[in-house]
């Protein structure tokens, strides 16, 4: 009678214990499910961001571009402003504008380079650089391009 009593309370805590462990997998499952979508979420919050970031901040060089450059500042600056998507960081190039109102260095893809390059060699031949961009020529070598969220950047 004892071994009986012993036995059934031997297999109600075993079911209880059973019971008990399948509902924590279930919370456990249901957890990294949750953290996934929000991952998930989280890094389409941030590319919306930095795509409307990039609009905006597209759309204000090219009024200020409007404003006070130069006709040649004007060219680079829609040179810059519609040749920075990128895939890889092989794609993105540094290049010097020799002028501070657009930012002595830029960072465009290998089409904007190649077009910047050609257009400031067309127009700029024989100038020597802008004095207030000697600083930033300076330390460029510290600086690298790299392609982020498919928008070369530096």
């Amino acid at each position: 009678m004892f071994y009986r009593i012993a036995f059934k309370w031997l297999t109600i805590t075993i079911i209880v214990l059973i019971s008990f462990l399948a509902v924590l997998l279930f919370l456990g499952y249901l957890l990294k499910e949750n953290e996934q979508s929000t991952i998930k979420l989280i890094d389409r919050l941030e590319q919306e961001a930095q795509q409307q970031l990039a609009e905006v901040k597209q759309d204000q060089l090219l009024y200020y571009a409007e404003k006070s450059l130069t006709t040649l500042e004007k060219s680079q600056q829609k040179i810059i402003a519609f040749n920075q998507t990128c895939q890889t960081d092989q794609q993105c190039f540094l290049v010097h504008t020799q002028s501070p109102a657009l930012g002595c260095i830029v960072s465009v893809n290998t089409q904007g380079a190649a077009i910047l390059l050609k257009v400031k060699t067309h127009n700029q031949a024989g100038l020597s650089p802008v004095n207030a961009c000697q600083h930033e020529y300076k330390n460029q070598g510290k600086q690298v391009a790299h392609c982020r969220n498919n928008t070369c950047s530096f």
